[in-house]
């Protein structure tokens, strides 16, 4: 951090700091299979995922879904795969008309962040493609969809809050007066009902807040 930034108030909580895909999915302490393996991206990328089938990532709102998401796309890419992802929520509904498949590309490869956003119409005709002659599709859901495989679930954990917004403030706790404790942290994580993404929102405005005081 330069001294032109130690000087000018950022607020780490700014949605442009933690968006999916700003920071790369980090997997809980408590991320274990049966089997005990701590996963990992290319774990989960190497024996997780069977190309050319739909897989479902699955967790409640905020607990990570769209992050993993992105950072599989951004891993995918590297491997030279095409993707082709859908972001669905309030305001749309519906898929491009171009998104399904079409011909023979083994190195396409689909996701939609939104599932259930989706028509149950649109939903049937889904399941019906033939992803096998393509990558695959991934899909998040807030709740599993029948007789589709989970790749993985997100469960948010206080632990893991503690450690993202640790890794938010550490660049730019200097340019605000306000540090958070652990017991005040509990207590954020807990109104949010672990939904990460309502938790920064108010961490943003605890921040803001007392920076305007001082002001």
């Amino acid at each position: 951090m330069n001294q032109s930034e130690l000087n000018t108030f950022v607020n780490p909580f700014s949605t442009k700091f933690w968006t999916p895909g700003t920071i790369p999915f980090q997997f809980s302490e408590e991320s274990k299979e049966d089997d005990e393996i701590k996963w990992d991206i290319n774990v989960l990328i190497e024996q997780k995922i069977n190309y050319g089938s739909i897989m479902q990532i699955v967790g409640s709102h905020g607990s990570g879904k769209s992050t993993l998401l992105r950072t599989l796309l951004q891993h995918l890419e590297q491997q030279h795969f095409v993707i082709r992802l859908e972001v669905l929520n309030d305001r749309r509904h519906k898929l491009l008309p171009d998104f399904l498949p079409v011909g023979h590309d083994r190195k396409m490869f689909y996701m939609i962040d939104g599932y259930e956003q989706l028509s149950f119409w649109e939903r049937f005709r889904l399941r019906f493609q033939k992803w096998d002659l393509t990558g695959g599709l991934l899909l998040t859901t807030h709740k599993p969809v029948f007789g589709i495989p989970i790749l993985y679930r997100t469960t948010p954990q206080f632990e893991l809050f503690i450690k993202l917004v640790r890794e938010l403030t550490k660049t730019y706790s200097a340019t605000y007066s306000h540090s958070f404790g652990t017991t005040e942290l509990y207590e954020i994580y807990h109104r949010a009902g672990g939904n990460f993404r309502t938790a920064f929102f108010e961490l943003y405005d605890i921040v803001q807040t007392a920076q305007n005081r001082q002001s």
